[in-house]
C-alpha cells in the first residue's frame, strides 16, 4: 500500500504481525538517510518502529542509542545501552558494541571513570579488540591515569608510536612531581625522554627536577635543550635560563646565549626583549634601548617593547621621549580595544 509506512510507528502498533522484510529494510534505509540529513527526530521514529515490531533487531537499538547521543540525550542513550548489556539474548558481538556505545555515552557525558570501566569490561571480554584498547588508553591518558594506560599500551604502539608512550611517561612524571614523589618523577621523566627526546615539555620538567636537587648546570642544559626544540615557546623559558646562568655564576652567559639565538633568528622578539632586559639590569641602558628600537623597527606597535622603552627613557631622564613613547603605547592599547581612552580626552 503506498504511504503505509509514512508513519511506521502507528502502522506497526496496529499490526498483529511483524512487517514484511521489504518494509523493515525500507525503514532502515529511511533512518540512515535521516541521520545523514541530521533529521534525528525522523530517524528515531523509524528506528523505534523497527524495535517495537521486533525486539530482536539489536542493530536498530544500537542505532537508536546513537541517535539519542547525537541529539544530546545522553541519559536515554545510557539507559538503552545498559538494557542491551543486561539482556541475556544478546550475542557477544552485539554486547561488545553495546558496551562500547555505553563507554562513549559516559565519555560524552563527562563521566570519565565510568567510561573507563565500560571500556575495561570490553577489553576483558574481547582482548583482541584493538579499537577498544586504543580508546581505553586514550581515556586513561585523559583522566590522568598514565600508569594504567602504560600497562595496556598495545605492543604495536610501543614499537610504532613511541611519542604516545613518551607523553604517558611525562604525565606520570608530572603527577609524581606534584605529589612530591621526586624519585618517581625522575625515573618517569628519564623514560619519557628515552622514548620521545624531541618533547620540549619533558626537558623543561627534567630541568626543574635537577634544579630542585641543586644541580644548576644540569638544569640549565635541559632548559637550553627545550628552547632549541621549541623556538616559539622559548620566551617562557628565558627567565629559567637566566636564573640557571646566575646559579652557575656565569654573568655573561645569558647574554651570549641570547645573542647566539638572535644570530640564527634575528626576528625572535622574545629573545631581543630578554636581551634588552638583561642589558638594562646590568646598567647598559643605551644597549637596552638599542635592542628595543630594533624590535620597534620591525613592529612599531609591539606593546611590551614600547612599555620597556618608555620606562628606560624615563629612568634616563629623557622625559619628552618617554612621554611620546607612552603616548604611542596608549594609542596601541586603544586601537586594540584594551580600554576606551578617548572618552576621557580633554578638548
Amino acid at each position: 500500500m503506498p504511504g503505509a509506512w509514512r508513519n511506521p510507528l502507528q502502522w506497526l502498533r496496529g499490526s498483529t504481525r511483524a512487517p514484511a522484510p521489504g518494509a523493515m529494510d525500507a525503514a532502515y534505509r529511511r533512518a540512515l538517510v535521516s541521520v545523514l540529513d541530521r533529521d534525528y527526530d525522523a530517524a528515531e521514529q523509524d528506528l523505534r518502529a523497527i524495535v517495537e515490531a521486533d525486539s530482536g533487531q539489536i542493530e536498530a537499538y544500537l542505532a537508536l542509542a546513537r541517535v539519542y547521543r547525537q541529539r544530546g540525550e545522553i541519559g536515554r542513550a545510557i539507559r538503552l545501552h545498559q538494557n542491551l548489556v543486561l539482556r541475556t539474548d544478546v550475542a557477544a558481538p552485539w554486547r561488545n558494541l553495546a558496551l562500547r556505545g555505553l563507554a562513549e555515552d559516559f565519555h560524552g557525558g563527562g563521566f570519565l571513570e565510568r567510561a573507563v570501566a565500560a571500556y575495561e569490561e570490553v577489553v576483558r571480554e574481547s582482548p583482541d579488540d584493538e579499537e577498544s584498547r586504543d580508546a581505553l588508553v586514550q581515556l586513561l591518558c585523559e583522566s590522568r591515569s598514565p600508569e594504567r594506560a602504560l600497562e595496556l599500551l598495545p605492543r604495536r604502539w610501543r614499537g610504532g608510536d613511541r611519542g604516545l608512550e613518551g607523553r604517558l611517561w611525562l604525565q606520570a612524571a608530572e603527577i609524581a612531581h606534584q605529589e612530591g614523589r621526586a624519585d618517581d618523577a625522575r625515573k618517569a621523566i628519564r623514560r619519557s625522554l628515552k622514548r620521545a627526546p624531541e618533547a620540549a615539555k619533558a626537558w623543561i620538567l627534567a630541568g626543574e627536577l635537577e634544579a630542585e636537587r641543586g644541580r644548576s648546570k644540569r638544569a640549565l642544559e635541559h632548559w637550553r635543550k627545550a628552547a632549541e626544540l621549541d623556538r616559539r615557546g622559548a620566551a617562557g623559558l628565558y627567565p629559567r635560563i637566566q636564573s640557571g646562568f646566575a646559579a652557575t655564576e656565569d654573568s655573561r652567559g645569558f647574554e651570549t646565549f641570547l645573542r647566539a639565538r638572535l644570530d640564527v633568528s634575528p626576528d625572535d622578539f622574545a629573545a631581543r626583549l630578554a636581551l634588552a632586559r638583561a642589558l638594562s639590569e646590568r646598567g647598559e641602558l643605551d644597549g637596552a634601548v638599542g635592542e628595543l628600537k630594533r624590535v620597534l623597527d620591525v613592529d612599531p606597535e609591539q606593546p611590551e617593547a614600547l612599555a620597556a622603552l618608555g620606562r628606560l627613557q624615563a629612568a634616563a631622564g629623557r622625559d619628552a621621549e618617554a612621554a611620546e613613547t607612552f603616548r604611542r603605547l596608549i594609542d596601541v592599547a586603544e586601537r586594540r580595544g584594551w580600554f576606551r581612552a578617548r572618552e576621557w580626552a580633554v578638548e
